[in-house]
């Protein structure tokens, strides 16, 4: 991933340009640079064409990942035409209050300065965010359309390992990788299930003890039976870990059955779990773009996802149980001391081959989306609610969701609107995020009332 940087234009008109505007734009850059981000700004407030397009170079060749645009007074018209044309990355808008000064002056008229810009880069086909408020606080109201931006970005340049494609008649795992890499930019590495096992294989001692220490650390307990196969779960984790490493991964999305268990001894369900309490967020059943939502779930909130099936529902108490069999990344459970490391409970019959990692998952807000291929695009799913105190009432990760909505609407739009069985759901209040998030990159929202 490239370092993100954010380049700042301060716009006005020359005759409009004193003392008192400047200290807005000086106001304005010291508080967008409280954000994490390096900022590059022309020093001064742009009042001509040619002024931007020569600040439009500079900002292109320090190569800025956005561009915050203040709106310190109403600017010269042609200098919005130049910004879109000259310097080709996403635009945030930034006006500011204003009261009529001495004499009923309006010295400012910064959001019809705003009104304007967001028509013209409407016309020119550039995307933009726009925000309102005091100049001191522009690092805050920025913050979110930023966070928007850099995920954008992140997602231009992500790269996600398919390990062994899709598993035998899923056709919810397919995914056009051409439509992915042309609408969200993200590449898809197809790499094989041998080359892992035997990248574990060939591991040193040192890094299959490191690799066994890691398992375990994510549980709790460990039950007797998987002893023997924890040594086979470090180095199967040490294993992926170097293939991202190898491949420049960003994301994983497995084929974890049928052969897995039968090549490698276990299965890698606890495994997967691990890698997304390291932030490499992986989906099981090798659906890539199930993988591509859990990386905007993560960018945009900076939590951790969980992938899972939605297994049962009560419309009466308009809940649902969101449940997958031992994957999920226990950075996320409800009590630590409740994971146990454990033989699947599924694999050759059940309880036979290890490892997967069982706990009921923390209560609190949920967003649950889906994305799905529809037609020549994409669509997304949205449905908001809160997880409840779950207890561990079956095998594997359960998560008992109240939804905002009515639960019997959120099943009647899945089955009439044909979405898949997969789902991603974060611990955190995202529909906007994501509402706006499908606006920049022309995906359907389909969001559940």
């Amino acid at each position: 991933m490239k370092a993100f940087k954010v380049g700042f234009i301060a716009l006005t008109k020359a005759s409009w340009a004193t003392p008192e505007i400047d200290n807005l734009r000086k106001a304005a850059l010291a508080s967008l640079k409280t954000l994490p981000y390096e900022v590059v700004d022309g020093n001064g407030l742009t009042t001509t064409a040619a002024e931007a397009s020569a600040l439009c170079t500079d900002l292109r060749k320090q190569d800025v990942s956005a561009v915050v645009v203040f709106m310190a007074t109403f600017p010269v018209g042609a200098i919005i035409p130049v910004i879109a044309k000259e310097l080709p990355v996403p635009v945030v808008l930034v006006s500011t209050p204003e009261k009529p000064q001495a004499g009923g002056m309006w010295t400012q008229n910064s959001f019809c300065g705003s009104n304007m810009a967001v028509h013209t880069l409407r016309k020119l086909g550039r995307k933009n965010s726009f925000v309102f408020g005091p100049a001191d606080q522009t690092g805050k109201l920025v913050q979110k359309p930023l966070t928007l931006i850099k995920c954008l970005a992140d997602l231009a340049f992500a790269k996600i390992g398919l390990v062994g494609g899709r598993v035998p008649g899923f056709y919810t795992s397919n995914c056009d990788e051409m439509r992915l890499r042309a609408k969200i930019g993200s590449e898809v590495e197809v790499i094989d299930i041998i080359e892992l096992v035997e990248t574990a294989r060939k591991l040193s001692a040192e890094e299959a003890a490191r690799g066994v220490e890691a398992v375990r650390k994510t549980a709790s307990t460990c039950c007797a039976k998987v002893e023997k196969e924890i040594e086979s779960g470090g180095r199967m984790y040490e294993a992926f870990r170097k293939t991202a490493a190898k491949y420049n991964l960003t994301a994983y999305a497995v084929r974890c059955w049928p052969e897995w268990s039968d090549i490698f001894g276990i299965a890698p369900c606890a495994v997967l779990g691990m890698l997304n309490n390291d932030r490499m967020v992986s989906s099981c059943e090798g659906d890539v773009l199930g993988a591509v939502l859990m990386q905007i779930e993560a960018s945009l909130s900076g939590g951790i996802p969980f992938f899972a099936d939605l297994i049962s529902f009560e419309y009466d108490q308009n809940t649902a149980v969101l449940w997958h069999c031992g994957a999920a990344p226990s950075a996320i459970c409800r009590k630590f001391e409740e994971t146990a490391l454990r033989q699947h409970f599924r694999v050759d019959g059940g309880n036979k081959k290890g490892l997967t990692n069982e706990f009921s998952m923390k209560a609190g807000p949920i967003t649950l989306a889906q994305l799905d291929e529809d037609g020549d695009g994409y669509r997304m799913l949205i449905a908001k609610g809160t997880a409840l105190d779950t207890e561990p009432f079956i095998r594997g990760n359960p998560l008992n969701v109240r939804f905002d909505c009515p639960v019997e609407r959120l099943v009647s739009t899945i089955m009439t609107e044909g979405f898949k069985h997969h789902y991603s759901i974060i611990h955190a209040d995202m529909e906007n995020e994501l509402i706006e998030l499908c606006r920049w990159l022309g995906i359907t929202p389909v969001v559940v009332k």
